[in-house]
């Protein structure tokens, strides 16, 4: 597997800056030349800038905290002087910004090499004072500005603050701004460093408390003109807050805040309310953060995660799942996250080692920080980078392919492919070629035409027919089923396409002989000699029938007897609701046709996370993890046809299908994923299905997924619903067929109706305010008609009564087949 880049975090103090003019190399170039020649590590990681960087800041942008009394007249005129002074300084900064030599680390582009630069921890973009978040991006862009200059790989940046989660939007927003700097042509990256978990809501089962939206100044009493930033940072705020709620807990009675801690009061304290995530158990507000930032910055390429492990793993895997489908770059690893073992060893636990193999498809860098702090007592500072190294190394976890896969797959991996054409198409013969390399579909054919015919009376010279042959593996696989089950019968083999008939002729003249006829033509209208027992194609698709399975083999079942048998019998269709980050980008690219977020692709998907659970959830209506959408079986007996055997219409293919889906943790829902099962013969099948393909059909890779994408992604908080709709479609003439899709979004609620409930005197519904959540008005007060929602105004209503309100829908994807479709 590939070496995963690890990165070494240097420690204070940084080397100091060049002191000989080029060539030499400067200070920083040589340490990080000695480290990386001197042990394994790949990268270094340190701050873009120091602390005469945030002490310059802080003179300008923030005015301490200044008592009047005792001073004189002189010295009160002395003081706004000064103030003057530093405020005209404070506005020249603002209007042309820029960093100085002395208060940046790396100042030189040979340095930015091998380099991974942080921001400034010490900024607040979501800080409640207007004028700290202004500041703060003004400085954050001076920042971004120098990574630029030196073509540095990549800037990360602090994660915003959960307190502070009613500014997140301007954080958002600067971050945004950053990203639109450079033009086009801008190289480095974006990462923000965000939480894997809040220790907060781990523990209380609900996120931590945020300051009121219009609040402008802390509850500490202090005079600041603005509020110093050093004191409302993310780590030191968690800790405080989290030992203050610690403290409430262990000492009830006890009002005192001493530490003058930023604490949210009333209705929105973490102590007296609990969220949707007190209610489902899901851990998302970290989560959630980064889903609103990259939501507001456009999903932009450029932009990415670095998950921080300096906090507990979430308890829960599903949450953990979501971030397989984010664009996870680096993960940051403090000396923190290790435990010890029995030897002093630092280690991580099995959960962690299990997590990082789970990312290890996204290919991260791992920054290690805090290495030489020896918090171990064995092994030293390397021990750390042994030992991710050896993690890293270590295989992950099985995808279902076999490793002789690799050589097919390697670079389809989440790459939107369109789906074939087979009827309006001609394949080429390298298409082919990857289609036949996958030894198990072969296998499973082979296996299930033996068994179909040793179902036949021997002593007897039977008919097989291959529909759709191709250039003949599947009249390969029926002469060797002739032998094994020891019968006797004449094959014919059609194809539509002129090149690979060719290939097919050759066969005949070299390997086969009179064993089989080989006819040219459409399945639809070709003849043949003879009825047969059995048929035998493969025309199935990602999603069983998009390939026109169901039409094509209508049209050949005038070439099967009475008691005839079809290979396939049936194939089932399967959807499931799925998110990912990077599909969902690279199907809104400008470059793409219109159309595109409405066409599906079959897709090897990789960083994509199944978002719905197994279960009823809390309404009981939801079904399956993944659920069936319809089934085809051949032959059918009951159309009606023509005088050549063709059905009149193909109205009988159309299908349509309701699902309910159980949406466990919040996530946000990026499109659907299309699965297929096939019944060959028998017990003999075919499986793309997550849950069964290990059973039905292991290590098959002949088809990946279908993927349905939306045009907006949809945010499905903890406990919802969401009800897929799905249809396949035809025109009046038969000429195509498409697919049309829609979502709608639902929450579950308790809906407590007095069994007085009638209509009011003024004409509206009376609805008890002790409904709904958390003792609040019920969500259904103003729309007692909405979906799920009984309308009876029967006097012996239940009371208690679970209902749902629609939280979101999308719009009709592909109406009437105008993006995408099949053509016959």
């Amino acid at each position: 597997m590939p070496r995963h880049p690890i990165a070494f975090s240097l420690p204070s103090p940084i080397p100091s800056l060049p002191v000989a003019p080029r060539p030499d190399p400067s200070p920083l170039q040589q340490s990080i030349s000695n480290t990386l020649s001197s042990t394994d590590y790949d990268l270094v990681s340190l701050p873009l800038t120091n602390t005469a960087w945030q002490d310059r800041w802080e003179r300008l942008c923030l005015r301490p905290v200044e008592e009047d009394e005792g001073l004189t007249p002189d010295q009160l005129a002395e003081r706004d002087r000064e103030r003057e002074t530093v405020d005209l300084e404070a506005d020249v900064w603002r209007r042309d910004g820029g960093l100085k030599r002395d208060e940046v680390n790396v100042s030189r582009l040979e340095e930015s090499q091998a380099v991974i630069t942080t921001a400034a921890e010490w900024l607040e973009l979501d800080s409640p004072d207007e004028g700290i978040r202004f500041d703060s991006e003004i400085a954050l862009r001076s920042e971004m500005a120098q990574a630029l200059y030196l073509s540095l790989p990549v800037l990360i940046i602090p994660a915003p603050s959960l307190i502070n989660r009613a500014f997140l939007p301007s954080y958002a927003r600067a971050i945004s701004n950053l990203l639109q700097m450079g033009g086009s042509s801008a190289f480095t990256q974006i990462s923000i460093r965000i939480p894997i978990s809040d220790p907060v809501e781990l523990i209380t089962q609900g996120p931590a408390p945020s300051l009121p939206q219009n609040t402008t100044t802390t509850p500490t009493g202090n005079k600041h003109k603005r509020i110093s930033s050093l004191s409302t940072r993310p780590t030191s705020m968690h800790q405080a807050q989290l030992n203050q709620m610690i403290n409430q807990a262990n000492n009830p009675s006890s009002t005192s805040n001493p530490q003058n801690l930023r604490i949210a009061s009333g209705a929105s304290s973490t102590m007296s309310t609990k969220s949707s995530a007190a209610i489902t158990g899901d851990p998302s507000s970290t989560w959630e953060m980064w889903d609103c930032i990259r939501t507001l910055c456009g999903y932009h390429p450029r932009l990415s995660v670095t998950l921080d492990l300096t906090n507990p793993l979430p308890p829960s895997v599903g949450a953990l799942a979501r971030w397989t489908a984010e664009p996870v770059r680096y993960i940051w690893l403090p000396v923190g996250s290790f435990i010890p073992n029995a030897k002093g060893y630092p280690v991580l636990s099995k959960a962690c080692q299990a997590f990082l193999r789970g990312m290890s498809k996204q290919n991260p860098t791992y920054v290690l920080h805090g290495t030489t702090m020896q918090k171990h007592t064995a092994g030293g500072p390397n021990a750390y980078l042994q030992y991710v190294r050896h993690i890293t190394s270590q295989p992950p976890a099985p995808n279902g392919l076999p490793p002789s896969a690799d050589e097919f797959t390697s670079g389809y991996a989440d790459y939107l492919q369109a789906p074939l054409q087979p009827l309006m198409d001609d394949l080429g013969s390298a298409t082919y070629d990857i289609f036949e390399r996958d030894p198990v579909k072969y296998r499973q054919y082979e296996e299930a035409i033996t068994l179909a015919l040793s179902d036949l009376p021997a002593g007897q010279t039977h008919v097989v027919t291959v529909v759709g042959a191709g250039r003949g593996p599947l009249v390969a696989c029926t002469l060797r089923a002739l032998s094994r089950a020891d019968r006797q019968a004449n094959v014919y083999a059609v194809e539509k396409n002129p090149n690979a008939f060719i290939t097919l002729q050759e066969r005949k003249a070299i390997e086969w002989g009179d064993q089989v006829e080989i006819f040219f033509g459409d399945m639809r209208n070709v003849d043949v000699p003879e009825k047969c027992d059995i048929m035998v194609s493969e025309l199935l698709g990602s999603f069983g029938d998009n390939e026109l399975s169901p039409e094509c083999l209508d049209g050949a079942m005038r070439f099967l007897k009475p008691t005839g048998i079809s290979i396939p019998t049936s194939y089932t269709a399967h959807v499931a609701p799925i998110s990912s980050s990077k599909l969902f980008h690279d199907v809104h690219q400008p470059s793409r046709p219109a159309g595109a977020t409405e066409t599906p692709y079959v897709v090897m998907m990789s960083q994509v996370n199944l978002i719905s659970g197994d279960g009823g959830g809390v309404s009981g209506r939801c079904g399956e993890k993944v659920q069936q959408c319809w089934q085809f079986e051949h032959p059918r007996r009951d159309l009606i046809l023509d005088s050549s055997g063709a059905p009149l219409t193909n109205t009988h293919n159309t299908r349509s299908s309701r699902h309910i889906f159980h949406i466990p943790h919040a996530a946000t829902l990026h499109g659907l994923a299309g699965y297929f099962e096939a019944h060959l013969y028998s017990n003999v099948g075919l499986s793309i299905h997550p849950d069964n393909a290990h059973r039905v059909s292991p290590d098959m890779f002949s088809w990946f997924p279908l993927y349905f994408p939306l045009k907006e992604a949809l945010y499905l908080p903890s406990g919802s619903e969401l009800e897929v709709n799905l249809w396949r479609l035809c025109d009046s003439r038969g000429r195509k067929i498409w697919y049309e899709w829609s979502v709608e979004s639902y929450l579950s609620v308790s809906q407590n109706i007095p069994t007085s409930a009638g209509l009011t005197p003024n004409g509206s519904r009376h609805v008890s305010s002790s409904g709904g959540l958390g003792g609040q008005p019920s969500p259904l007060m103003d729309a007692p008609f909405s979906p799920g929602f009984s309308s009876s105004n029967s006097a012996s209503t239940h009371i208690g009564e679970l209902n749902r309100i629609k939280i979101g829908q999308t719009s009709l994807h592909n109406p009437a087949g105008v993006h995408s479709w099949v053509g016959l």
